[in-house]
């Protein structure tokens, strides 16, 4: 598990993205922003606790400021979860029964740096998860359809080969579709098209590398962009910061 306080300190539109290996408990100290997730526009304002499970996709307007913490919580092969019948976001107005046991879970995420979330099994271990959190996490995985099975073998490849150019061509014919129709069913089926998907992968992997990495120029190259610049550019419309300040945030909390 991981924590970190981020703060938007100015208007920000980040595009459609999800995470795929992960579920987010956010809690938000100050400001305002609104989420758009399944056609519905929710806004987020101080005191509300915000849960994204994997794979679901969402967006995020900040139009002043948003000054959030967050806990992210790892889990293993998740794409085991992709599902159109996913209840989605689940955000809980006016927590503040809520803030006393996030806070405890966030300060002692903070002191354990070895804190692990995955069995020796592969499995989730719940009992790292704070009692009045379980509730929020989806353990009871449901048999993979046909088109879950087609994507998983996909997502696995997208998951190997992040650091090199991929066309849509390689992951349509790893699915044994036409491009047209691989493109329509993986957007269907994931929530963001596979380009998308590959971008948001990398700057999923390029803020794992920076916790415990300083050269920017490296971490670019290791998760497949052309150059610094390039990396900069995406990773600030995907963050809403440079990599410079992510890295100050979270090597500094």
């Amino acid at each position: 598990m991981e924590c970190a306080a981020l703060y938007l300190d100015k208007k920000h539109y980040f595009p459609l993205h999800l995470h795929p290996d992960r579920y987010t408990f956010s809690y938000v100290l100050k400001g305002e922003s609104n989420l758009l997730c399944n056609n519905s526009l929710l806004v987020l304002k101080a005191g509300d606790l915000v849960v994204i499970p994997p794979y679901v996709a969402h967006q995020t307007f900040v139009e002043n400021f948003f000054h959030y913490k967050v806990i992210r919580v790892p889990i293993l092969h998740s794409f085991n979860m992709i599902s159109t019948n996913q209840l989605g976001v689940t955000i809980v107005k006016n927590c503040y029964s809520y803030k006393y046991h996030f806070n405890n879970w966030y300060d002692s995420i903070k002191a354990d740096k070895n804190n692990n979330l995955i069995s020796t099994t592969n499995k989730l271990d719940e009992t790292k998860v704070p009692k009045i959190f379980r509730r929020f996490l989806m353990t009871n995985n449901t048999s993979l359809t046909q088109p879950k099975i087609i994507f998983k073998k996909v997502l696995i490849h997208l998951e190997n080969n992040y650091n090199r150019p991929i066309l849509v061509e390689e992951l349509s014919d790893l699915a044994h579709l036409s491009e047209s129709h691989f493109q329509r069913l993986f957007k269907l089926n994931i929530g963001i098209s596979a380009s998308r998907y590959l971008q948001n992968l990398r700057i999923e992997k390029a803020k794992e590398y920076i916790k415990t990495r300083d050269r920017f120029t490296s971490i670019a190259f290791d998760t497949g962009f052309f150059d610094q610049s390039h990396f900069n550019r995406y990773f600030k419309i995907n963050v809403g910061m440079n990599p410079k300040r992510y890295a100050d945030l979270v090597k500094n909390d």
